[in-house]
């Protein structure tokens, strides 16, 4: 059962970072690389971003080898199910305003996938 979990909890992280080179490989064809208004540096709440949705799955993943305590089970349940609505709702903003780009709606449906199987799992384990 964690292994399920942890190899969930990596496949949503990895899944989150392949979401992220999707999303600028428009680049190579149509938009400019630099966004408006770029100074240089990331701003502050892109790094927060990719640290909630990929860093945590990480540190959900490497904890889980470890932690079993009942507190740690529903923090995780907590979080993935948090994890799945924002997928479930990103899918269908990318399916109504961006529905050509296959391969992002592609990784989409996976992690959402993966994000079922893993609500699912973190309930057995508890």
């Amino acid at each position: 059962m964690k292994t399920n979990i942890i190899i969930l909890w990596i496949f949503l992280a990895l899944g989150w970072i392949v979401h992220h080179l999707y999303g600028v490989m428009n680049i190579y064809y149509t938009e400019t690389l630099a966004a408006e208004g770029a100074t240089g540096e990331v701003p502050l709440d892109h790094h927060l971003y990719r640290v909630l949705f990929e860093g945590f799955c990480l540190l959900f993943a490497l904890l889980t080898i470890e932690v079993s305590k009942h507190w740690f089970k529903v923090a995780s349940l907590v979080w993935a199910v948090l994890s799945g609505l924002y997928n479930i709702y990103h899918l269908v903003l990318s399916l109504i305003y961006e529905g050509s780009n296959i391969s992002e709606i592609f990784i989409l449906v996976l992690v959402t996938v993966a994000s079922v199987f893993l609500v699912l799992n973190i309930r057995r384990w508890i």
